[in-house]
């Protein structure tokens, strides 16, 4: 496996800005392999394999471009497809994450982020530890574009330095898909740091700290966009989070990239662990 090292500017914006992107991860021909096995999957009446319960989107027909449109997001299914497994998380994303981790790396989450034209939906503002509420702030985030990421049809959008901010108290208002940040307080930092928006080519990757505030838009243009997201984290993490995520999988071990598949998963140690409970409502917080 090659080594990898940040630029100056990647270093710069990672400490600055809390992010920073990486050109031409995947290549365009494996960008489009990718979207192609995807699309496979939505495109079949009843996918296996796919979770999608966490952020289900309106029923909607039968023909094949409708079933394509029907899902938002496919939660913890990359490690269930070869391509998107070698290619990305224990492929071409395992030598940055070695570089921030070191030699003992785990899949901690990963989802394909579907936003159909016309239909995808916005996902609002958060933090990811705000939403794994487990206090962790190392592991190590990032997004490829397998479609071209652009403002018109939803490009991730980031506060630039909110990445130094505490983990907020995530709620729910009564539209929310899921706990997102006040929505008073992400007026009040938008209009004091501004908002970047990460337009990407198929194949650029994004990296970002687990404290940043970001969001995407509704995606009302005529052209899909489809990514691949993935966190990683350690061994020495997933044991000490007080949180049980189960189906965590290796990604390196000792170093060595691990090139089974299916990928051998690891056993958290499930000592003092507690289930997640429901996110505040936005108005009963005090």
């Amino acid at each position: 496996m090659k080594s990898w090292q940040p630029t100056q500017d990647q270093v710069r914006s990672w400490e600055e800005k809390g992010y920073f992107t990486v050109p031409r991860v995947a290549t365009t021909d494996q960008a489009a392999e990718m979207r192609g096995v995807i699309k496979n999957v939505l495109y079949t009446p009843e996918p296996e394999n796919v979770r999608t319960d966490a952020d289900p989107m309106d029923p909607m027909g039968d023909t094949p471009e409708a079933r394509a449109q029907r899902f938002r997001k496919f939660n913890r299914w990359c490690h269930t497809a070869p391509l998107v497994w070698h290619t990305v998380h224990a492929g071409a994303m395992a030598p940055l994450g070695r570089y921030y981790l070191g030699d003992d790396i785990l899949l901690k989450f990963s989802s394909v982020f579907v936003k159909p034209a016309k239909t995808g939906a916005a996902t609002p503002w958060h933090q990811d530890n705000g939403l794994w509420r487990d206090g962790e702030t190392e592991p190590f985030n990032f997004w490829m574009a397998l479609d071209p990421a652009r403002r018109d049809n939803g490009c991730l959008q980031f506060i630039p330095g909110s990445h130094k901010t505490e983990i907020v108290e995530h709620v729910l208002y009564d539209d929310s898909i899921h706990g997102e940040i006040p929505r008073e307080r992400v007026a009040a930092l938008k209009a004091e740091c501004g908002v970047e928006h990460i337009e990407l080519a198929p194949g650029d990757v994004v990296c970002w700290h687990s404290s940043m505030w970001h969001y995407s838009p509704v995606n009302e243009s005529p052209q899909s966009r489809i990514g691949i997201a993935g966190v990683y984290t350690t061994p020495a993490l997933a044991d000490r989070s007080p949180r049980t995520w189960g189906n965590l999988h290796w990604v390196l071990r000792d170093g060595e990239l691990c090139t089974a598949f299916p990928p051998d998963e690891y056993e958290v140690d499930g000592e003092n662990k507690s289930p997640l409970q429901p996110f505040p409502r936005a108005e009963q917080r005090s």
